[in-house]
């Protein structure tokens, strides 16, 4: 009792075996876990696997086949035993074969019986196991052979560890508490043998490749330092930290790199020079906000509105581009001489006008009739596995495949209609360019509509892809945080590689009869192409070593997948959570160390590659 302190015993009896069960009784017998798990084993490697979660009704697992425990036909057991944590079942035979088992329940767990497993198998000696004993302070596991030989593994990676000759039998060697000891009974004496055994939890394999950790069917790539629990297996895996680092990068650049480049080139080429100032001075400002604070709004103000109206903001990356775009064609339809007078503040007026409009076209296009029509009602249900129709889910992920074929085939029309294009007057022309500017955006839709409605009569499921059950702080609301943290860089170093450009090379493109938007095309933007990638890439390093946005806002869960609406660890931000808790010197402590240096090594190849690329485009840029 907690607040006693008394202690109640209870004794309950379960009968797995009558007295006169037919057949031999079993040699071995062991109660694994916390109690609910009882393996009977016999000699020649048949073993029974019951289950005690009901102690008035033991029941027996079975399985599509007998359970052999044996790797070898002619073995026999000689030992039966744990690994710390009693869930790992350790089997030595006579001729020095040593293997691990544990139970292990598919990932969904489908009530199905959990699958006793081969874990690890070591090569035999050719002399009979005596004893195996593990540690009990971590996954250790010494083996002491009838010729003497004495052997010790780390049961999780299957490294041999330690191998030494005691001169006689030992029977059993037991490991120290602290792990800087082994001592061994012999026929007449007790033999110590001081020991060192580094780091075995951690190796170069376990670090960077899948194990067959304790519970898992299957190898896997994992990171989970520390638990609650005593029995618990320490899992050091570096993968899952790289791509969080990656998936942070990737998502991050996907929101913030066009949004800062064509702001740039918006500034650079078509803004009044009487407002770029303010304008770039205001954007710069940006990159003074603190990341904790960016973190700190992403995943308390941020995270939770966007949970709340995640169909809206999934429609505005459709509405908001749709009522620019459909804005600037309008704008083309003004006279000439006002669209001259109004090219100052009143024309950035109206670019800033289309933003309102498109979050409220946002507010009746996703609930009403993007969740409406294709999810239900419910898209946060339908992420989770609710709902058998997919052609909402494939609509979103389409689009841009059907917008580069649109756009394709839109490029092809305006060149077969080029010659007659120059005999129209401007507001002709420009007439003409809004209608096809909606005819395809309607043709989009369609497309990615029909080719939603074909995959999902096929039965192709989205989810478990880039889309999958939605988690509050995900890698969406830190591209969002991490975006506005990288523009401000991104946008003003290319904004200084554009203004850098000639204005020789702009007056002549615009004197041969090149518009504004070719000459910054053709002309403006491959000449300051060293400078842009330089941009990107001094960007993509502030992206990787973000650590405060990613700890607040990414859920900081070690897992691997592309799905946009779930979380993920970053090296950077693991760094930062756990070394004030980690032991000094351990084995965990020294991983985020080898992180960091990972990191580094990251970056490094960034930048060494982003600078030949930048040469590569200077060279270029000289030729001109």
């Amino acid at each position: 009792n907690l607040l006693t302190g008394k202690i109640t015993k209870s004794l309950r009896n379960a009968v797995l075996r009558e007295p006169d069960h037919p057949g031999t009784p079993p040699r071995f017998i062991g109660i694994g876990g916390l109690g609910q798990h009882v393996y009977t084993a016999w000699e020649d490697g048949t073993l029974e696997h019951w289950d005690l979660s009901e102690w008035s009704a033991p029941k027996l697992y079975e399985y599509p086949e007998p359970l052999d425990l044996l790797t070898r036909d002619d073995a026999t057991i000689t030992t039966f035993g744990f690994v710390a944590g009693k869930k790992t079942l350790v089997i030595g035979d006579d001729q020095g074969g040593v293997s691990t088992w544990f139970p292990a329940r598919e990932e969904d767990d489908d009530g199905s019986p959990p699958l006793l497993m081969l874990s690890k198998s070591w090569e035999a000696t050719g002399s009979p196991v005596l004893a195996t004993v593990a540690s009990p302070r971590s996954r250790l596991l010494t083996v002491s052979h009838a010729d003497g030989l004495v052997r010790v593994f780390q049961a999780s990676l299957g490294q041999l560890v330690l191998e030494t000759e005691a001169g006689e039998p030992l029977s059993p060697v037991l490991v120290a508490p602290r792990e800087d000891a082994l001592i061994g009974r012999g026929r007449e004496s007790l033999w110590t043998f001081e020991v060192d055994f580094k780091y075995p939890e951690a190796t170069l394999a376990s670090l960077f490749s899948p194990v067959h950790y304790e519970g898992f069917r299957e190898e896997k790539h994992s990171w989970q330092s520390s638990s609650a629990s005593d029995d618990f297996e320490p899992k050091l895996g570096l993968v899952p930290l790289v791509f969080g680092t990656l998936k942070a990068t990737f998502y991050s650049l996907l929101f913030g790199a066009p949004l800062a480049f064509l702001a740039a080139i918006f500034t650079s080429e078509f803004l009044a020079a009487r407002m770029r100032t303010g304008i770039k001075s205001t954007v710069e400002l940006m990159a003074s906000l603190p990341s904790v604070v960016l973190g700190f709004i992403a995943a308390l103000v941020i995270a939770p509105f966007v949970q709340g109206v995640l169909a809206t903001v999934l429609a505005c990356f459709l509405t908001i581009p749709a009522t620019l775009l459909g804005g600037a064609f309008l704008w083309q339809m003004l006279p000439g001489d006002r669209m001259v007078r109004w090219s100052g503040w009143q024309r950035f007026l109206a670019i800033c006008a289309t933003l309102p409009i498109g979050v409220l076209l946002a507010m009746v296009v996703g609930p009403y009739l993007i969740e409406g029509l294709f999810f239900s009602g419910d898209l946060l249900g339908w992420l989770s596995g609710e709902g058998t129709s997919t052609t909402g889910g494939w609509l979103f992920l389409l689009l841009p495949l059907s917008a580069l074929i649109v756009a394709i085939g839109s490029a092809f029309f305006g060149f077969k209609l080029r010659d007659k294009q120059t005999e129209w007057t401007r507001q002709k022309l420009a007439r003409f360019q809004a209608l096809k500017f909606a005819a395809g955006f309607g043709i989009t839709i369609v497309l990615a509509l029909v080719l939603g409605l074909a995959l999902n009569g096929i039965g192709v499921d989205p989810r478990g892809g880039l889309m999958d059950t939605y988690i509050q702080r995900n890698a969406m609301i830190v591209g969002f945080a991490m975006g506005f943290a990288i523009v401000p860089i991104i946008y003003t170093l290319s904004e200084d590689a554009l203004s850098e450009v000639p204005a020789d090379l702009r007056e002549g493109s615009l004197g041969a009869g090149a518009t504004q938007w070719q000459t910054a095309v053709r002309i403006v933007i491959p000449y300051a192409m060293s400078g842009l990638f330089s941009a990107l890439m001094i960007g993509l390093g502030r992206a990787v070593g973000e650590t405060m946005i990613v700890l607040m806002a990414a859920g900081n869960t070690a897992i691997m997948d592309w799905n946009v609406f779930n979380g993920f660890r970053t090296l950077a931000a693991n760094i930062a959570y756990e070394m004030p808790e980690a032991v000094v010197g351990s084995a965990h402590y020294r991983t985020l160390f080898l992180a960091a240096l990972v990191l580094f090594a990251m970056t490094f190849v960034l930048n060494t590659a982003a600078e030949l690329a930048r040469r590569h485009f200077r060279v270029r840029t000289n030729a001109l």
